[in-house]
């Protein structure tokens, strides 16, 4: 009895060690702030051309972002899910002409367009779930990029929905 739950126990450590868990959130002393999470987006948005994107363009908001799941790197496969970073550079520093990186599980090339960060206020970077097709599982990549300097990286694990049942459906009542 006691080998079989001793063989239970490593069976279950294996197959939790199978799926790779995010790596913490990593970032250049550029950055003075560096927030991650999870928010609902339900809205309609604006959008801005971004043609080294699948879709051609990104979502553009005309508002704060507050991350109702902040800190999360774990993230339901749900239309209207949303999850990003914001950052802010420090004091005196900026890089107008910086540069997004996301890397989805299901692509061999990052998805890329243009941006910029400066001191002044924080600079968001998000995904939205729109559509069924987009909602890849495993672990989706975040890079910031000024030249050469990786500004951060970030990486969230996107999970099946009923994986995070109150993540999931909760967007119908907070947006």
């Amino acid at each position: 009895m006691m080998r079989l739950g001793a063989l239970g126990l490593w069976t279950a450590l294996l197959a939790g060690t199978a799926f790779a868990e995010p790596a913490p959130p990593m970032s250049d002393p550029m950055v003075a702030s560096l927030q991650i999470g999870v928010f609902c987006a339900l809205q309609t948005m604006d959008q801005m051309p971004a043609p080294g994107t699948l879709s051609g363009w990104i979502h553009v908001v005309d508002h704060d972002v507050a991350f109702h799941w902040p800190g999360r790197q774990v993230v339901p496969a749900a239309l209207g899910i949303a999850f990003g970073v914001k950052a802010q550079l420090a004091t005196g520093k900026d890089a107008p002409f910086a540069q997004m990186r996301v890397y989805k599980p299901d692509l061999a090339i990052p998805e890329i367009w243009d941006t910029g960060f400066t001191d002044l206020a924080p600079s968001l970077a998000f995904f939205r779930f729109d559509a069924p097709a987009e909602m890849s599982p495993g672990i989706w990549r975040f890079e910031a990029w000024a030249g050469d300097t990786q500004l951060y990286t970030v990486e969230f694990e996107v999970v099946p929905a009923e994986s995070l049942p109150e993540i999931a459906q909760a967007c119908d009542a907070v947006s």
